[in-house]
C-alpha cells in the first residue's frame, strides 16, 4: 500500500529529524513496523465504526470493536498477509456479524446459546493464544495469556447468555463465536505455511 508507506516514512523522518529516535536502521524498522500496526489498527477502527453509520448499526460496531479488541490481546488470531486485507476483512466480518444478528436475535433457543460459548471456549481453550509471527510468546506468557483469555471470554459469554433476549446479547455471542472462529482460521493459515 503505497500511501501507508509514505505516510510512515514521512512519520519516521520527522520524529528522526526531531531527534526522538536515532536514524540506526534497526531503531528505524522497529518504529516503521510500530506505526505501521498503529495506523492500521485505527484505520479498523474507523472503517467498523462508518461501516456501522452505514448500515445503521454504530452500537453493534462498538460492541464489536471492544469485544475483538478485548479477547484478541489475550487469545490472537488470524492476521491478513497485507493492511488492506486485513482492513478488508474487519469491516466484512464486523458487517457480516451485524446483519447475522439482526436476522437472529431473538431468534436463539437457549440450547443454541450455550451450544455457540460452549464451542467458543473450547476453541479458546484448546487453541488461544495463537502466536503471530512477529510477535513471538514465551512461555511462562503462554500460560498467563491462556487462562486471562479464557477467563474474559467466559466473563463476556456470560454476560452475553444474561442478555440473551436483546438485541445486544446475541451480538456478544455472535462477536465471541467469530473470534473462535478467526482462531480455527489462523491455525489452518499457519499449518498451511509449514
Amino acid at each position: 500500500m503505497k500511501i501507508m508507506n509514505y505516510l510512515v516514512s514521512q512519520i519516521v523522518n520527522f520524529i528522526t529529524e526531531q531527534d526522538v529516535i536515532s536514524d540506526e536502521s534497526d531503531v528505524q524498522d522497529f518504529y516503521r513496523y510500530g506505526i505501521e500496526i498503529s495506523i492500521s489498527s485505527l484505520l479498523n477502527i474507523v472503517l467498523v465504526v462508518i461501516a456501522g453509520i452505514l448500515i445503521h448499526h454504530i452500537i453493534e460496531s462498538i460492541v464489536f470493536l471492544t469485544l475483538f479488541i478485548l479477547i484478541r490481546s489475550f487469545t490472537g488470531g488470524y492476521h491478513a498477509d497485507t493492511y488492506f486485507r486485513c482492513n478488508l476483512l474487519m469491516c466484512t466480518t464486523f458487517i457480516l456479524t451485524a446483519l447475522a444478528n439482526s436476522i437472529f436475535s431473538n431468534k436463539f433457543s437457549l440450547l443454541i446459546i450455550i451450544v455457540l460459548i460452549c464451542v467458543t471456549e473450547l476453541i479458546v481453550s484448546i487453541l488461544g493464544p495463537i502466536e503471530n509471527k512477529n510477535k513471538p510468546i514465551d512461555d511462562s506468557k503462554r500460560i498467563k495469556l491462556k487462562i486471562i483469555g479464557i477467563v474474559i471470554t467466559l466473563i463476556i459469554n456470560c454476560t452475553g447468555l444474561f442478555l440473551s433476549r436483546s438485541y445486544l446479547g446475541t451480538m456478544i455471542i455472535l462477536t465471541t463465536f467469530l473470534i473462535a472462529l478467526l482462531m480455527i482460521a489462523a491455525k489452518i493459515k499457519e499449518r498451511g505455511s509449514d
